[in-house]
């Protein structure tokens, strides 16, 4: 079988790191050749562990091997845009983590440059393949709760194994540049700046592919843990463009014992029934039965989905998130550049998820509904007041 063969960049990245090292080893269709990172001893280490024979330290060298067809980028996102770019004008694929990038200029720029040079570019956002997702998709295709009405998502606490904060040497997933206010993008609401696409890629999703419309969020004073001296979001509304559906996402912070569930869910009502769906590390909060990852409530009853995922590696969840749902967007990626077919979440469908992001931020900032659509494309959160 022909096999991609892909360059990981940012191979050393704390959180993406293990997860995408994982995912790409266990796709068939995908050969790992060369791997790049500054930090030249964890490259050393991480090359050795894959049995990875190319390494280097400047990914415009990566970028020159001809024997590399694609890139997968975990670099973090303020660079991005300048990876994307030089790595489609050098004839590579470009795979690239979330968000994707600063600006929706940036990413306009990031979506031409690939087709300027007829290479394909996909955006890693891994909960719009989530199997559950998925699966809740499938169901609401199929009209199994009727015509969407409402979708909402809630962000509890997320807890962490014992296992992975020692395999992260303690600092879980709070790596400083996801807190900075330049360095992510978000000013002074990083969270949301990295959250966001996986918010509006799942309401699109879940509420039947609906485009969002407009959006309003409510600010608060302060931010939870590495953000704490930054501000937050404590909802956000939206409405779709068919005037009929809406939706809110909630983030709140308790102590796990405080309520049934942690990490991140979703509720899709519709006319006829209701689907409760787990997401990033959700599930049971400790001492609590197991929930099912997909739940249909109607006609009086409920029934439960199982998947075959198993445990998560890295939260407290019964669903496979981390390594499972990122293997299946990189999968994806692979059979789009082999068989030459159309990507699901392009760079066209990322930039709708930065669009509604950067308005979210928008509305905190200056207290309204800001609409989608005319985000223009020089807006930067980091700067804006």
């Amino acid at each position: 079988m022909q096999k991609l063969r892909i360059g990981l960049i940012g191979a050393a990245a704390k959180i993406a790191g293990p997860c995408h090292r994982n995912a790409l080893a266990a796709i068939d269709a995908i050969e790992l050749v060369a791997v790049c990172d500054k930090n030249s001893n964890a490259l050393q280490e991480i090359a050795s562990d894959l049995g990875v024979v190319k390494q280097y330290e400047d990914y415009r060298q990566l970028l020159e091997d001809g024997e590399i067809d694609a890139v997968d980028i975990i670099a973090p996102p303020f660079v991005h845009h300048e990876i994307a770019v030089a790595a489609a004008e050098a004839g590579k694929h470009v795979y690239c983590e979330k968000p994707m990038t600063h600006s929706l200029g940036e990413a306009r720029q990031m979506v031409e440059a690939a087709k300027s040079a007829g290479v394909k570019l996909a955006v890693g956002e891994s909960y719009y393949f989530h199997a559950p997702h998925r699966l809740a998709h499938r169901l609401i295709k199929e009209g199994e709760i009727g015509e969407i009405v409402q979708v909402r998502q809630t962000k509890d606490v997320w807890v962490f194994t014992a296992a992975e904060q020692a395999r992260l040497e303690g600092r879980g997933h709070d790596v400083p540049w996801r807190f900075d206010p330049q360095l992510s993008g978000g000013g002074e609401f990083p969270f949301f700046m990295d959250h966001g696409s996986h918010l509006f890629s799942s309401a699109r999703l879940l509420a039947g592919d609906l485009e969002i419309e407009t959006v309003s969020a409510l600010p608060r004073p302060f931010g939870y843990g590495p953000e704490a001296e930054r501000r937050g979001i404590t909802a956000v509304t939206w409405n779709y463009v068919d005037g009929v559906a809406d939706g809110v996402w909630t983030q709140i912070e308790t102590p796990p014992e405080a309520g049934p569930y942690v990490g991140f869910r979703t509720e899709v009502i519709g006319s006829r029934g209701t689907l409760r769906v787990f997401g990033e590390g959700g599930g049971a909060a400790p001492g609590w039965p197991r929930v099912p990852p997909v739940t249909m409530l109607r006609d009086g009853r409920s029934v439960d989905y199982c998947l075959e995922d198993g445990p998560d590696r890295s939260w407290i969840s019964s669903n496979s998130y981390y390594d499972e749902a990122h293997a299946s967007t990189l999968s994806r990626f692979a059979a789009s550049v082999l068989e030459d077919v159309p990507l699901e979440y392009d760079g066209h469908q990322a930039m709708k998820d930065l669009a509604a992001t950067l308005a979210t931020i928008r509305s905190a900032i200056e207290g309204r509904a800001v609409e989608v659509a005319k985000m223009p494309d020089g807006w930067k959160a980091y700067g804006a007041s």
